[in-house]
């Protein structure tokens, strides 16, 4: 397969770059809140993210639109009880996947087919890595809000552990 186009490709497949997640999913011992889930509920919770990444291939989705998708997706996953560490690994083996499908559906019959590959996979390590970053700064902007509505802990101390000036940025809320 040479690359047509990138949207067409990932639009069209990424139900089944979704499937290779789910398989990833269920070898890591470590993601029991995900393998908690069904085929169906994870296939449900991850194409969205290879749709988002389309976007990006595409440019119809900036570094805006990205981290508003991976902010409220941190935020989700923290209120379904999710572990951080859970979702940042969940991301990773998505950006493993779709190296995976590159690279078992390309064919490499010119140099040419070679460099939109590491094009393709350079976009997508930079799509993912923006991921992670926004998914963890929703999650812990909404850890932070979850404590501060409990008062379980003063406003001081969130904020000593929670110092980043980057939380709440979108939102006119500043530490």
């Amino acid at each position: 397969m040479v690359f047509k186009g990138v949207m067409d490709v990932l639009t069209s497949k990424s139900e089944g770059i979704a499937r290779i997640w789910v398989r990833k999913v269920r070898k890591a011992g470590n993601l029991k809140t995900y393998n908690s889930m069904s085929d169906d509920q994870l296939l449900e919770i991850n194409v969205k993210v290879y749709k988002m990444l389309a976007l990006w291939f595409e440019k119809e989705a900036d570094k805006n639109k990205i981290g508003s998708f991976f902010v409220d997706l941190g935020k989700e996953r923290r209120g379904q009880g999710f572990g951080v560490s859970e979702v940042a690994y969940a991301i990773l083996l998505a950006q493993r996947s779709v190296l995976e499908y590159i690279t078992n559906e390309s064919m490499l019959d010119s140099s040419m087919a070679l460099y939109n590959i590491v094009d393709i996979t350079n976009q997508a390590t930079d799509f993912f890595f923006l991921g992670s970053y926004y998914m963890m700064k929703g999650f812990l902007e909404d850890t932070y809000l979850a404590l501060s509505r409990e008062e379980a802990i003063p406003e001081e101390v969130l904020k000593r552990y929670f110092k980043d000036e980057f939380f709440f940025k979108d939102s006119g809320r500043i530490l």
